[in-house]
């Protein structure tokens, strides 16, 4: 059959307040006004945090008093909400909920055409998103140039000795307060005269960046040269309190399900409800050999067959011959296995995925992937949590990698392409797809993601969904618009969908429940996979939903986690020359201890990890000794310069527009191991 699903169909819209599943509170209105109460209060809050920022730098930091005024206002330039420079934002979001217009919409017809589940919420229009995201923010060319005027009341009233201004010398707070007030209300008027609506022409750009911007950067130009050691002292000053930001909310939301352990959900294997809930179970599959050992786990489940459909994608082409056959062998033997084998040139999970929704009956709609293990009584479980909680739309297994080792002694030597001969080449070939460093590492990192950080994501209200394991119900699903086939991380941009659209959603793991993968057939494969990934976290990014957030907490969450990618790709770089610059250059004490405290809360986290690694270890049986703990340690530093290796070469296929689906090949290494045991699926 024919996909119904072409590569290049338009991203899927977020979903409207008006039409979410699961309606919590509405967000506040900031209001048109600008002299609203929540205006000035938004104002205030940016003139006084400006200040503060200011004041902190030019004071006890040291910073020179133009740079200690630019940080801030690089940051109400990035971040215009929650510096109080943003304008009165439009009511998309409250807008009541109605039938959509109707008439063809003004982008055509839908490629997919019309779903058999019925039509979709209705959307907003092309121009909803962006306003809906943004409201009436002006361009950020404009803001600069707002900025830049700031800067210039803040340099003529600083004082004499403040960019070789002459001023009255008023307090550095002061004069930072009366810089930021001036943005602010030019902010607002540009605002109120509908400069946001204006199409920004390239000559009104050039004309703002050669009568406003120029003489700024002519100025700090002048400044950073006369003062280079105080810039650089500032620059790195920043890039370190930045590390240490992120190291400590990396360590305590890792650390989230052992702080408090009473505040997680906790799986009782004993407590299960009867069978009610038909579940779809979708398996995409492409060049899988180990395809027909995944479907026999899952049928030797304990669940009732009449209750589980099983949705099995592979491709209609010749290169997928081997698998297609598998599933249809299994298909013939079993009527509730389906096999769905859409023609078209290219193909990909979120492709399969959405392909697959279409052909999907059941209440709960699951994915697992094609070399995974699932638990006999997973979707028991899964159905006793979805007849018990009708309030909970998105149900989130855990998924954990197994072999903590590379291959065995006994097969080295003997692999195929000379693997076992002597020489560069091959000792190279052995360092990429036998060590075991990395994979323990890969291990872990599962661990404590399922464990303990998804349960943190799931509390707050924003959570990027795993690609496995996660059980959505049908209708949800629908609502939001299924998966975006554009997207890299399909799994991610649905959990910020469904975060937007306030789908709540349950985190469990229990190692009696957990799928089992295995980790990548070498290290070159994983640096492959982590491009996928972090390419696709980036695409979300950039796609902009999570701006819908209803909490300002949430939002700053997401673009941490998502923009996380592009901290990864520069962290390789700034961990060396951070220990360089520390010990050779000359800088006040406290300037010194701030330079060594991102180093001193990873080594903190590589040594918290240790007591999780033995936890995940007893769970399953695994047979790990001292010198396995020793190789975790010695690992992490050359662990986080693979992940940079690939956030560089993220940015880069994204910069030059490769998007294609690059796959991870499986060989069934977890097969067989751990205290489980598997042998219902041989």
């Amino acid at each position: 059959m024919r996909s119904e699903i072409e590569p290049d169909r338009p991203p899927t819209r977020e979903l409207p307040a008006s039409a979410r599943w699961a309606p919590g509170r509405p967000p506040a209105s900031d209001g048109a006004d600008p002299l609203s109460p929540t205006r000035l209060a938004a104002a205030g809050w940016g003139v006084g945090l400006h200040a503060t920022l200011t004041a902190l730098g030019a004071g006890p930091l040291g910073i020179n008093q133009p740079l200690a005024y630019l940080i801030p206002a690089a940051l109400a330039v990035l971040a215009p909400r929650t510096s109080g420079r943003a304008g009165p934002r439009d009511a998309f979001r409250s807008a009541p909920a109605g039938p959509a217009p109707a008439g063809p919409s003004p982008a055509g017809p839908s490629p997919a055409g019309p779903s058999p589940a019925g039509p979709s919420p209705a959307g907003p229009s092309p121009a909803g998103p962006e306003r809906a995201h943004r409201g009436n923010r002006l361009p950020r060319w404009v803001q600069l140039a707002c900025e830049a005027a700031g800067w210039y009341v803040f340099a003529a009233v600083g004082g004499p000795g403040l960019a070789g201004g002459g001023g009255p010398g008023l307090p550095t707070w002061l004069a930072a307060a009366l810089g930021a007030a001036t943005a602010i209300v030019a902010i607002t008027a540009l605002t109120r005269r509908g400069l946001s609506a204006r199409p920004a022409t390239r000559r009104r750009r050039w004309l703002a960046c050669g009568l406003v911007i120029a003489p700024l950067a002519v100025a700090l130009a002048v400044t950073a040269a006369r003062h280079h050691h105080t810039v650089l002292l500032a620059a790195w000053t920043g890039v370190s309190l930045l590390m240490l930001v992120i190291a400590v909310v990396t360590l305590t939301r890792g650390q989230y399900g052992w702080q408090l352990p009473e505040r997680v959900h906790h799986v009782d294997l004993t407590d299960t409800a009867p069978p009610r809930h038909r579940v779809s179970l979708i398996v995409p599959a492409r060049e899988e050999p180990v395809l027909g050992r995944t479907l026999t786990q899952i049928l030797a489940g304990d669940y009732p067959d009449a209750l589980v459909e099983i949705v099995v994608m592979v491709s209609h082409d010749e290169v997928d011959r081997a698998t297609r056959e598998i599933a249809e062998q299994i298909a013939r033997r079993h009527p509730n296995v389906r096999v769905v084998a859409p023609e078209g040139r290219r193909r990909s999970k979120p492709l399969s995925l959405e392909d697959a929704r279409r052909h999907c009956t059941g209440d709960l709609v699951g994915i697992v992937d094609a070399e995974s293990l699932i638990a006999p009584g997973l979707l028991t479980y899964v159905n006793t949590l979805a007849s018990r909680q009708a309030d909970v739309g998105i149900f989130q297994g855990g998924v954990q990698l197994m072999n903590v080792r590379g291959p065995d002694h006994a097969d080295r030597g003997t692999g195929r392409d000379g693997a076992g001969a002597g020489g560069p080449r091959a000792a190279l070939r052995r360092l990429d797809t036998d060590a075991s460093w990395w994979r323990a590492r890969n291990c872990l990192e599962y661990y404590i993601w399922f464990m303990s950080r998804l349960r943190f994501q799931a509390r707050a209200r924003f959570i990027p969904l795993g690609g496995n394991t996660v059980f959505i119900r049908r209708e949800v699903l629908d609502q939001l618009g299924g998966w975006d086939v554009t997207c890299l991380t399909e799994d991610c941009d649905l959990g910020v969908r469904a975060s937007v659209a306030g789908v709540r959603t349950i985190v469990f793991y229990h190692p009696e429940l957990t799928t089992r993968e295995e980790t990548p057939e070498s290290l070159t494969k994983l640096v492959v996979q982590r491009t996928r990934w972090m390419m696709g976290f980036l695409q979300v990014l950039f796609k902009g939903d999570w701006r819908l957030l209803p909490g300002a907490r949430q939002r700053l969450m997401a673009a941490e986690m998502l923009a996380m990618p592009l901290f990864q790709a520069v962290a390789g770089v700034l961990l060396p020359v951070s220990g360089v610059l520390t010990l050779f250059l000359t800088a006040p004490t406290g300037l010194v201890i701030v330079f060594w405290l991102p180093m001193g809360a990873t080594v903190m986290a590589v040594f918290t990890e240790q007591a999780a690694f033995r936890e995940f270890a007893d769970a399953y049986d695994l047979d790990v000794g001292r010198w396995d703990s020793v190789r975790l340690v010695l690992s992490a530093p050359l662990y986080q310069l693979v992940l940079s290796v690939a956030a560089v070469r993220a940015a880069g296929r994204l910069l030059r527009g490769r998007l294609e689906w690059e796959k991870t090949s499986h060989s069934g290494a977890h097969h067989g191991v751990g205290r489980v045991s598997l042998e219902g699926a041989s």
